[in-house]
């Protein structure tokens, strides 16, 4: 639930570093979109395509850029928009208040180690050996498995399962239905059938991540899946067996990185994208919607496509194929022409 109270908009672009055009004493009670927002409400344009509905909203201020402008209006400009929005959505809705204790519903293994401040949902289950760090949330239905940890100030959100030996480092967000440490996909065919290969490493996710709904990150054959400090993957999204995740990297939703690649720092992959195993992904690559990776890539890539090549050669492709229906019947026509003009020559001979 929002924060009811009003602040004057002056207020809020002071918190947020921001400056006023207009109205600086308007009441601001809370934020909302374009479409929705209401004469003290703030809404915000950060997408040009909208600015239609920013020119007609009925809005009591709107948070812009320094290039927009839109006259008549009560405008919060700051020059980091994104940040901002961050910081006054935080104001209007902060979180709820922690209540720290283990629910009489869950089952704490006898030398598990909990933390001060913790809070342990009902029907969460923390196995022998395993560490809960101070401040730490897990959440109801929960699974913390032997001899996994949980840093501080992490939050595990409701039927969260940490399979033996994962850890989670400090103050990291993992959302409800995820997987950590689940066995990778790896079988060894044999006449018989394919033979199972044991999964004996581990999961490690360090400080300031958050994983989205439903997503997977496998443990190590061997050696550990590390995912990198500050990295944020979104819903639906596959990690394997022994990837390497740099520091701050972005994996969007149904996207995957198969097993033992190597990706560096700020890595980004977009939407329904994958990268082949074996592959090593240089610092600060980005992969654009629907691609494929099958080879290593150095870093500072931009890459589209499957097979991925460099986004200004597929953006060529793209427009391309777009044209190809014209082109073929454009092709018949000179075909036809040059047939034409071969019979003349043949009857003029």
């Amino acid at each position: 639930m929002g924060d009811s109270g009003g602040r004057r908009l002056d207020e809020i672009a002071e918190r947020v570093g921001g400056t006023v055009v207009g109205d600086g004493a308007l009441e601001v009670r809370g934020v909302a979109t374009l479409e929705a927002a209401g004469e003290h409400d703030l809404a915000f344009l950060t997408n040009p395509k909208y600015r239609a509905q920013a020119e007609r909203t009925a809005a009591g201020a709107v948070l812009v850029d320094p290039k927009t402008e839109l006259p008549g209006r009560n405008l919060l400009v700051s020059a980091h928009p994104y940040v901002a929005l961050a910081e006054i959505l935080a104001l209007f809705h902060p979180e709820a208040p922690r209540r720290p204790a283990v629910s009489s519903d869950a089952r704490v293994a006898p030398d598990a180690v909990l933390g001060a401040e913790v809070e342990i949902g009902p029907f969460a289950v923390v196995e022998n050996g395993a560490s809960v760090g101070d401040r730490a949330t897990i959440g109801a239905g929960c699974y913390v498995g032997r001899g996994a940890r949980v840093g501080e100030d992490t939050v595990l959100m409701p039927r969260v399962v940490l399979y033996a030996g994962t850890r989670v480092g400090a103050r990291c967000i993992v959302h409800a239905g995820v997987v950590l440490g689940a066995d990778g996909f790896g079988f060894a065919p044999t006449p018989s059938g394919h033979r199972k290969i044991p999964q004996v490493g581990r999961v490690v996710i360090e400080d300031d991540v958050e994983i989205g709904a439903n997503s997977a990150v496998d443990r190590g054959t061997i050696g550990d899946t590390v995912v990198g400090a500050g990295s944020k993957i979104d819903d639906l999204v596959m990690v394997a067996h022994g990837v390497r995740l740099g520091r701050d990297c972005l994996l969007v939703a149904q996207s995957g990185i198969a097993g033992s690649t190597v990706v560096g720092d700020r890595f980004t992959i977009a939407g329904q994208s994958g990268v082949s195993g074996h592959v090593r992904i240089g610092d600060d690559c980005i992969v654009a919607a629907k691609s494929a990776v099958f080879e290593d890539l150095p870093d500072r890539s931009f890459v589209g496509g499957v097979p991925a090549q460099d986004h200004r050669a597929w953006r060529r492709v793209q427009a391309v194929q777009k044209r190809l229906p014209d082109l073929r019947n454009e092709i018949r026509r000179l075909g036809e022409r040059i047939a034409a003009l071969e019979a003349r020559l043949d009857e003029e001979e």
